[in-house]
């Protein structure tokens, strides 16, 4: 895969993922660890997830 197919991958694959961990979070009042460790999402992605949802959590 090229370096722009990749590119545009991952961002679909994040967006993905954010929007789920906004969904858990909204529907259930968890708070993100939380809706991150339901998901799945490696610990070492957390800090990511974090900054792109800022303050909203």
């Amino acid at each position: 895969m090229c370096n722009f197919s990749q590119g545009v991958w991952e961002k679909g694959q994040s967006d993905g993922i954010l929007s789920s961990i906004k969904n858990l979070m909204k529907n259930t009042g968890w708070p993100i660890e939380q809706a991150m460790t339901a998901l799945k999402v490696p610990e070492t992605d957390w800090p990511k997830y974090q900054e792109l949802l800022g303050g909203q959590e």
